[in-house]
């Protein structure tokens, strides 16, 4: 896609799929502390609701024991029996469950027939009749306290057990939301993953091509190009060369043929990490870095946290000049200094997997042995045409992975909108 408005706008979809999606999470995230929170308050106060129907479960039995001043133990028990009453309309004043509610509408209807029947108790102690007293306080009015009791207990764990189930289906929605963002910026990446196109002819003018992010591309000499040979980086690969002329003789394989046969079946018996899968999360994360990238020393980091996503040991940008006849590295990640300095440059049309990958503009894998790793290289494929390539060295054998190779494309897309942009001749 070529238009700049479109890929603006699908940028800005994007992100706020992602900004949708995290406040969403955020909220919900907020609503279920609060709910829990709740849920302790509620277990509080349903304690001091408990201690005082045991007071009142006290008081009941001095206002009928012998020996006792019933003027002393009636108001007493009115007292306790209306702050009961009152913690139980403190605890009913929030929302609750549906279970929750009907054990704290029990409790409470049991407190109020206890209240009853302990004026009856306070009437029968009045007209001097304490034994019918008696008989009602240690039968009905005890048994009402258990009611509510026992109602009160299960009031709280219902809440909670509440609150849990309305967690787990908070957390499916949030799983969904999350992936559907993820989906989204998926999908955004692959519409503005640009076509491979053909190399554009190099102007004219043999000026030193220099990137925006301050990465210089200097031309190298032919000394100096011929002298590097492989390059020091190791992802050649075999390909089918074209017939010998006659004044060529053909040249001479470097390994006996038993050799090509052993090394042959000991690859043949590497087992390939196929399912080695890749966090796109952090994949969209990354890219969106990418595109907020201004300086070109921010580049290796953002290698350096690619290299992670898709367990590679090392990555390497490379970047063609203007005619494409030399790729030369601008960053890199997980190499020393004495490698890098083997990688000074590569011919365009040498045969090896990041010449290769940039001139036909298709993914390269190299597959790794037992004692080196594989090896993906992905094209830089711009609106002009390919302008560069992303070689990464994959460990345990996920280069064949197809998780790892989507993702080193989107990678490579991304970096094809910063270096065609800012790249100037």
């Amino acid at each position: 896609m070529k238009n700049r408005i479109l890929r603006t706008m699908f940028v800005v979809l994007a992100l706020a799929g992602q900004a949708a999606a995290g406040f969403f999470v955020f909220q919900e995230e907020q609503e279920k502390a609060a709910a829990r929170e709740a849920v302790v308050s509620l277990t509080r106060d349903a304690g001091r609701a408990q201690a005082m129907i045991g007071d009142l479960r006290g008081a009941q039995t001095g206002m009928v024991a012998y020996g006792q001043d019933p003027s002393y133990w009636v108001p007493k028990v009115a007292a306790l029996a209306q702050d009961a009453t009152d913690a139980l309309k403190k605890l009913g004043s929030g929302p609750l469950a549906s279970e929750a509610a009907q054990d704290l509408t029990a409790a409470t209807d049991a407190l109020a027939s206890f209240a009853r029947t302990s004026d009856r108790v306070r009437d029968l102690l009045a007209s001097n009749q304490p034994l019918t007293a008696s008989s009602i306080s240690f039968g009905d009015a005890a048994q009402y306290l258990s009611t509510a009791s026992a109602a009160l207990s299960s009031v709280a764990p219902s809440e909670a057990l509440a609150v849990d189930r309305s967690a787990a289906r908070v957390r499916l929605i949030e799983a969904y939301a999350l992936l559907g963002a993820a989906a989204l910026t998926l999908l955004v990446l692959l519409i503005l993953l640009p076509r491979a196109g053909q190399v554009q002819p190099a102007a004219s003018d043999p000026a030193v091509p220099t990137v925006g992010l301050g990465l210089s591309l200097a031309v190298p000499s032919p000394v100096e190009l011929n002298a590097l040979g492989r390059s020091g980086f190791d992802l050649d690969i075999q390909r089918n060369s074209p017939p010998a002329s006659a004044d060529v003789p053909p040249e001479r394989p470097h390994e006996s043929e038993e050799e090509i046969v052993h090394d042959l079946q000991r690859e043949s018996q590497l087992r390939l990490n196929t399912e080695a899968q890749v966090d796109l999360a952090e994949a969209a994360r990354l890219c969106t870095d990418l595109a907020r990238v201004k300086d070109g020393n921010e580049l290796p980091g953002l290698l350096a946290r690619a290299a992670e996503l898709i367990d590679a040991s090392g990555i390497v940008l490379w970047i063609a000049e203007p005619g494409g006849t030399v790729l030369r590295p601008a960053a890199s990640h997980g190499y020393s200094d004495h490698t890098l300095a083997k990688m000074k440059s590569l011919a365009g049309r040498s045969e090896n997997a990041v010449s290769v990958a940039y001139r036909t503009g298709q993914m390269e894998v190299v597959r790794g042995g037992k004692d080196r790793n594989g090896a993906v290289v992905t094209p830089i494929n711009a609106a002009s045409g390919c302008v560069g390539a992303v070689a990464a060295e994959i460990r345990h054998g996920a280069e064949v992975s197809p998780a790892v190779q989507a993702v080193a494309t989107i990678i490579a897309a991304q970096l094809a909108t910063l270096v065609a942009e800012t790249t100037t001749p």
